[in-house]
């Protein structure tokens, strides 16, 4: 009987890994009074400028109510802009306000540097075939490749 070995199984290993980054990265933006979910969203909005919050959750893989509280606490700290969609007033817009695009140009320089850094420690080979890797995983689960009948 086969029995699961979380050593060998690699989900485990994928979540474990994208945990202890995440922490590690968030002693970087914690400095500047962020949360994880507030750094993903900000990261986000800077990236695409306006997103609803069904595309920030699809975008940055969070749920509903994680976004809701997170975007309560940035508009709190005057780091986002909402506006109402003029088609459809139920839905809104999220973009960063200038004090959200100014943390951003104060975080950003400083989440390059512990990238650099991450990079570094694990060397040029092992980051390129981690990263092609992690694409593969990607695009396949996309495609449904990964998921047995």
């Amino acid at each position: 009987m086969n029995k699961l070995q979380l050593d060998g199984f690699l989900p485990y290993h994928l979540v474990m890994s994208a945990d202890l980054i995440s922490r590690s990265l968030s002693r970087v933006y914690a400095k500047h009074g962020l949360t994880i979910p507030e750094w993903r969203i900000l990261a986000q909005l800077k990236e695409n400028e306006s997103l609803t919050p069904s595309e920030i959750g699809y975008l940055a893989k969070m749920e509903k109510a994680r976004i809701s509280r997170a975007l309560v606490l940035m508009a709190k700290k005057d780091l986002i802009v909402r506006k109402l969609d003029e088609s459809d007033k139920r839905v809104s817009h999220i973009m960063l306000s200038g004090k959200g695009e100014l943390l951003f140009s104060e975080i950003e320089p400083e989440v390059l540097s512990w990238n650099a850094q991450f990079i570094d420690n694990l060397g040029d080979d092992t980051y390129n075939s981690l990263v092609e890797s992690l694409k593969d995983i990607q695009k396949n689960c996309h495609n449904g490749s990964y998921f047995p009948q």
